[in-house]
């Protein structure tokens, strides 16, 4: 190896080379590519194209991280307004219901001047087969009591039979406790309404002691007495949807679909006070 150094051959070598330094030089002084130049620049020019896409891949992935963050936080902004015009909504169909049950009330109140409301939600359902109660949001502090009725605008809900500072327990009016002096709208014919537990799962309930020879249709309305003062006289029960005889033979019963379908009721009225009248 010595000897290549100090050899003719290498001194060739540092010759070439110099002049190749020298034609690069004078290329770049005056403008023109060379011989050398020109290999020179092809020989770099798989490497320049390389490092060009490196840098616009480079370019083009962040540009997609910045549009991404964009995209993300205005999708984050959009779920906020969505989030707000969702409970912008929910406040109003709440006001909305609370005025429609505001004038359910002024218009019962119209027709029963003498009642005693109080407005109440309901809260929790009987999860048994063999009974069928409400509980509801108000209670003695509101000076709700036993025995009051609870009706909506379309009739009788049940009774009030557990009275709590805070929440009271109604007995439905389909529910096997559950009696109340009855009457039928058309033949003003007096009779009981009651609980059944044959007919509790269907939603029914009914009606007693009629008279084998009782004018009484399918079709009838029946309302409460109002007989005893327990309940208000003329609260809608439920419509006559078939008469049967008893098994003695001695009366007959028909079976009575209610106006109110304890089962969805939302918000009821509760009576705590009315005037008697039979």
């Amino acid at each position: 190896m010595r000897n290549f150094f100090s050899s003719r051959a290498f001194a060739v070598l540092i010759l070439v080379a110099l002049l190749c330094v020298g034609l690069v030089l004078y290329t770049g002084a005056s403008g023109q590519p060379g011989p050398v130049s020109s290999v020179l620049r092809v020989a770099v020019a798989p490497l320049h194209k390389g490092f060009s896409w490196l840098t616009g891949s480079i370019s083009h992935g962040a540009a997609y991280f910045t549009d991404y963050d964009q995209i993300k936080a205005e999708n984050e902004e959009l779920k906020k307004q969505l989030r707000e015009a969702e409970l912008k909504l929910r406040d109003a169909q709440i006001a909305l219901d609370e005025n429609d049950r505001l004038r359910t009330l002024a218009g019962i109140k119209e027709r029963n001047r003498s009642f005693e409301f109080e407005v109440a939600e309901v809260i929790a359902r009987s999860a048994g087969d063999w009974q069928s109660t409400l509980t509801l949001d108000k209670g003695t502090l509101h000076d709700v009591a036993v025995d009051d009725l609870v009706i909506t605008d379309d009739g009788m809900v049940g009774y009030v039979s557990v009275a709590a500072p805070n929440y009271c327990e109604v007995t439905t009016i389909i529910d096997t406790e559950m009696q109340a002096g009855a009457l039928i709208t058309r033949t003003r014919e007096v009779s009981i309404a009651e609980g059944d537990y044959t007919l509790l799962e269907s939603g029914r309930l009914r009606l007693s002691y009629l008279k084998q020879d009782a004018d009484i249709l399918s079709g009838d309305t029946v309302e409460t007495s109002g007989r005893g003062g327990l309940f208000p006289k003329g609260i809608m029960i439920g419509t006559v949807e078939q008469i049967v005889p008893e098994g003695h033979g001695m009366s007959n019963y028909a079976i009575v679909r209610p106006f109110v379908d304890v089962d969805t009721v939302s918000h009821v009225f509760i009576i705590k006070d009315f005037e008697v009248t039979e």
